[in-house]
Formats: C-alpha cells, sequence, structure tokens
C-alpha cells in the first residue's frame, strides 16, 4: 500500500529534477531522462501491475511536465515497460555493458515514436533534432544508466523488497 502512496510523490521528485536541475546544469541543450532508465529498471525488476503502473504515472508526469496534452509519454513509456518486461523473461540482466545496450536501444525506440506521434498528432517534423539534441542525449543516459540503475535499486520501497528472479523455472 505504501506503494501507491510514496512513489507517486517520489516520480514527481524525478521528473522535476530531471527537467528543472539537470536542465539548468546543462543549459537545457541536452536533457538527461533519468525517468526513461526508471522504466527500463521497472521492466527489469518489477511486478508486471506495478511496473505497469510506474510507467504510466511516469509518462503523465512527462506530458503533463513537457506540455505534451496528447499523452505520447504515456503511451510511449507504457510500449517499452512491456518491451523490456518481456525481454526480461529471456535474458539475464546483470553486468553493465548490457544495461548500456539496453538502455540505448530502448531510448532510440522512445525517440522514433516519439517522432512518429509528433509526426501524425501534430503535423511536426522533428527529425532535424534527432542527431544535434537526441543521439548526445542518449549516450549520455546509457553511460549513466548502470549507476542508476544501482542507485534505484538502493531504494527498497520503489519495488517493495521485491525483485524479480531472472531463474528460469
Amino acid at each position: 500500500m505504501i506503494f501507491y502512496l510514496v512513489v507517486p510523490w517520489f516520480l514527481m521528485i524525478v521528473v522535476v529534477f530531471q527537467h528543472a536541475v539537470l536542465g539548468a546544469v546543462f543549459f537545457h541543450s541536452i536533457a538527461v531522462e533519468i525517468s526513461l532508465v526508471l522504466v527500463i529498471y521497472a521492466g527489469l525488476r518489477m511486478k508486471v501491475l506495478r511496473g505497469a503502473i510506474l510507467a504510466l504515472i511516469l509518462g503523465l508526469m512527462m506530458d503533463c511536465i513537457t506540455g505534451a496534452g496528447s499523452g505520447s509519454y504515456a503511451f510511449v513509456y507504457t510500449m517499452v515497460y512491456f518491451m523490456v518486461y518481456l525481454l526480461s523473461v529471456h535474458v539475464y540482466v546483470e553486468n553493465a555493458p548490457f544495461l548500456i545496450f539496453l538502455t540505448l536501444v530502448c531510448g532510440l525506440v522512445e525517440g522514433l515514436l516519439l517522432l512518429v506521434l509528433n509526426r501524425m498528432l501534430y503535423g511536426t517534423n522533428v527529425f532535424y533534432d534527432l542527431v544535434r539534441f537526441f543521439l548526445p542525449q542518449l549516450a549520455l543516459v546509457s553511460m549513466l544508466s548502470p549507476f542508476l540503475f544501482k542507485i534505484f535499486h538502493r531504494i527498497g520501497w520503489l519495488h517493495d523488497g521485491y525483485v524479480r528472479s531472472f531463474e528460469r523455472p
């Protein structure tokens, strides 16, 4: 029960920290998406219902903070969560290079989905920002992901002490 009371406040702190504080540090040129790493962590470590709720709430908060009223982040984060959740059943994830690669792939999927959704919903083409802003941002987040995974793992109430086993039945 504490999960559903505390986690939304924690997610709000994460989203505001990533946009306000880290945005000011990097002069709003590169956004460090801690929220994406948190969704990947949830896909690898949390039960399906809790992780899906976390991804949906985090996506809705990202939509509110970024001003995207279409629910695109909620949709994309939920899709990324389920993609990682289904992948986590088949792979053993403990080493840093695989976490970096997984974050890179999920970030590319997120970026492409957001690109397509922006094109479909708003008729805007933001493809030119891909090389200039998105790829350096993705490289930075991918390199920070093993460190962020360790921080999220230390926060025991985030997954209520439950970590999914990766052993096959």
